[in-house]
């Protein structure tokens, strides 16, 4: 959207937003759960996305495009959501932001961060996907991730640990 004016700045692109994620922003009462200096935002979304026709609404489990799959994962964001590429034994999971820093929160996945909405429903995101990246042999990547940005994830005594690909 355009800073100014929130128009659409790709206005025949088709968007597609977490139905909980967008719920959670365009509900009056958000207001009492925000501190004021986020109050921008919260008008923003409710200005436009909650307007826009060419928003699409995807729910858990829910294909965004053929052979990508939503996966609920909240905590982070109160709709927060990874996303399921391929199938079988040829997955990309992308984790969005429930691994800032692999090495990090791989290794020490109770940590809880500031910036998480919900610290403990956040964890219990972070080892459910973890698990489920180990069980499907998928390869996982973040969007905070460094180079080289994808890897494997392996259990590794009380925590994971982030295997980079070669």
């Amino acid at each position: 959207m355009a800073k100014d004016t929130n128009a659409p700045v790709f206005p025949n692109a088709q968007i597609v937003v977490p139905e909980a994620e967008l719920a959670w922003w365009t509900d009056e009462s958000v207001f009492t759960k925000l501190p004021t200096e986020r109050h921008g935002l919260a008008k923003r979304v409710q200005s436009t996305l909650g307007k826009w026709e060419n928003v699409k609404r995807i729910g858990d489990g829910g294909e965004i495009a053929p052979g990508i799959v939503a996966v609920s994962a909240f905590g982070h964001t109160p709709g927060h959501t990874t996303y399921v590429v391929g199938s079988g034994k040829g997955q990309l999971i992308v984790l969005a932001d429930i691994t800032n820093i692999p090495a990090l929160f791989a290794r020490n996945p109770g940590w809880h961060v500031a910036f998480d909405a919900d610290p403990v429903q956040a964890e219990a995101s972070r080892r459910r996907m973890f698990d489920r990246a180990i069980a499907d042999q998928a390869v996982i990547t973040g969007y905070h991730y460094g180079m080289p940005g994808a890897g494997r994830i392996e259990k590794d005594g009380s925590g994971y640990a982030f295997v980079p690909v070669a």
